[in-house]
């Protein structure tokens, strides 16, 4: 059985938020203010695996996208899968009417996608084994 890279790119994206949640959520807390680091707050294997993971994804959709003709998807890529930006911002920023803005999404979510399938980031569980 086949899986759409779409869907591949939409699981590897969720597990992306989650990624930088956890690291925003986590990040610097026992570099800024030590007496506030729990006995157990560090955790090597976890952390760097969703660090690997949130590189792994941004590196993918580079690796898709690197043609100088995508060189807008690119942005669009950076600017909302990877930097969360809102939708409305995004789409303002970029100038596209929500006909484009669609076109380029399944655009970016088939090619990155297939590329994700291919860096054997998906399933998520495979990756983090």
């Amino acid at each position: 059985m086949s899986v759409k890279p779409e869907l591949v790119f939409d699981v590897c994206w969720e597990v992306y938020r989650g990624a930088r949640e956890v690291l925003e959520s986590k990040r610097g807390i026992s570099a800024l203010k030590p007496e506030k680091a729990g006995k157990f707050l560090w955790r090597p294997d976890v952390k760097a695996r969703l660090n690997e993971w949130v590189a792994d994804f941004a590196l993918a959709g580079q690796a898709a996208l690197d043609e100088p003709d995508r060189a807008s998807r690119m942005v669009m890529f950076r600017m909302y899968y990877l930097g969360m930006a809102p939708y409305e911002t995004a789409r303002h920023f970029l100038g596209l009417s929500e006909m484009n803005w669609v076109n380029w999404s399944e655009e970016i979510r088939r090619r990155c996608g297939a590329e994700m399938l291919r860096r054997g980031m998906f399933p998520p569980r495979k990756y983090f084994g």
